[in-house]
């Protein structure tokens, strides 16, 4: 007689989701890659406090919450804006310390600010809503920096001690918050060059003659570097000894099927072919591509793009609540977003599986994934 698994009812740790904020003191504007679509972006800070609104109500669990990038427009570096739309923006978290957000680096943060600055706006921030020390332990990024060196925008916190929570940073090899003398500008200058033949900056912005998979290797995209990669390694190793799962999460996407491909990171098979060495990863989340998107891949992990809230119209929200269990992921996606059931007993053995090829075509949504629209 066939047993059944039990069913965990309670779940270990909830979180809630956003992406895309992209505040600026502008007026409403129709977005320049889709007419159908407005972008609001005063209004975006009302999105967030309606978020926390619901967050916030008696009885919610919602431990903490992951802001997946672009939390402000490029549009305020010109007319000198950005410490003051960022500060605005942040303002509208920080007032929630009790659920403490952890942001992760985009590319229109980058159109404001260096690294350096960014590393050192973000650290003021996290300091002010006291995250307790077991839970996260923020480094102080250091006053000066060699010309070769910048911070490290790429972290790891643990909500609860079965759980580990990694932020990449996808702009790690890029020409976004760099100097354009930095080893990692000139890196990835040579790859946009080798792609578009060309080396004018903001035409590097764009599809151009770029075909296939080929769209992704644009000037807001980026890839992770070798030590972080390593990093990540390490990361994932030490959960795998712990008995921890592992949700991750970027600003750019990583599997070919959660978004558009003008939205994938340059090198996201790399980052595939680490999450599928290791046994603990269960989801990766992200933002960038503004629509929602959800994959499966070989090894069960699932990669779920999040809808972004600056397109989100004021009658409406962009939002997800997630609730993780020991047998399940719960995405309750709120106005636009979608929702998910996701099983876990699915993952695959890494130790049993090939660690040198990662599956462009992902597998249909099987039926035990369910999703609402």
């Amino acid at each position: 007689m066939a047993v059944d698994s039990p069913i965990f009812k309670e779940p270990v740790v909830t979180f809630g989701v956003l992406t895309d904020v992209q505040y600026a003191d502008c007026d409403d504007r129709i977005a320049s890659y889709d007419p159908s679509k407005t972008r609001f972006y005063r209004g975006s800070l009302n999105q967030v406090d309606e978020a926390f609104g619901h967050w916030e109500k008696p009885g919610s669990k919602v431990k903490f919450v992951l802001q997946l990038g672009d939390i402000i427009d490029g549009l305020n570096r010109f007319h000198g804006g950005s410490h003051l739309g960022l500060r605005r923006t942040l303002e509208h978290f920080e007032q929630h310390s009790s659920i403490p957000t952890f942001h992760t680096v985009g590319n229109h943060e980058l159109y404001n600010f260096d690294r350096k600055e960014l590393a050192s706006l973000f650290y003021e921030s996290v300091m002010k809503i006291n995250v307790p020390l077991e839970m996260f332990h923020p480094v102080k990024p250091a006053e000066d920096y060699s010309t070769s060196t910048t911070p490290i925008l790429y972290y790891k916190f643990s909500p609860v001690p079965n759980l580990k929570c990694i932020s990449l940073d996808c702009f790690d090899v890029s020409v976004l918050g760099y100097n354009s003398q930095h080893p990692k500008y000139q890196e990835a200058s040579k790859v946009l060059y080798s792609k578009h033949g060309h080396d004018v900056f903001d035409d590097w912005d764009c599809d151009g003659s770029l075909q296939g998979l080929d769209v992704r290797f644009q000037q807001m995209n980026g890839a992770i570097g070798e030590e972080q990669l390593a990093w990540l390694s390490q990361e994932l190793k030490e959960s795998d000894e712990l008995g921890q799962k592992v949700i991750v999460f970027g600003h750019v996407s990583l599997h070919p099927d959660s978004s558009d491909w003008n939205c994938l990171l340059w090198n996201y098979e790399e980052v595939m072919k680490v999450f599928h060495q290791h046994n603990c990863v269960i989801a990766y989340f992200s933002g960038h591509t503004h629509a929602s998107g959800y994959a499966l891949d070989t090894h069960g992990i699932s990669y779920i793009a999040f809808t972004g809230i600056l397109e989100t119209p004021p009658d409406t929200s962009a939002f997800a609540t997630v609730s993780y269990y020991e047998d399940r992921l719960e995405v309750h996606g709120h106005g636009l977003e979608r929702s998910y059931s996701i099983p876990l007993q699915g993952l695959k053995d890494a130790k049993g599986a090939s660690s040198t090829v990662v599956e462009n075509e992902v597998e249909q949504s099987p039926t035990t994934v369910k999703v609402e629209v």
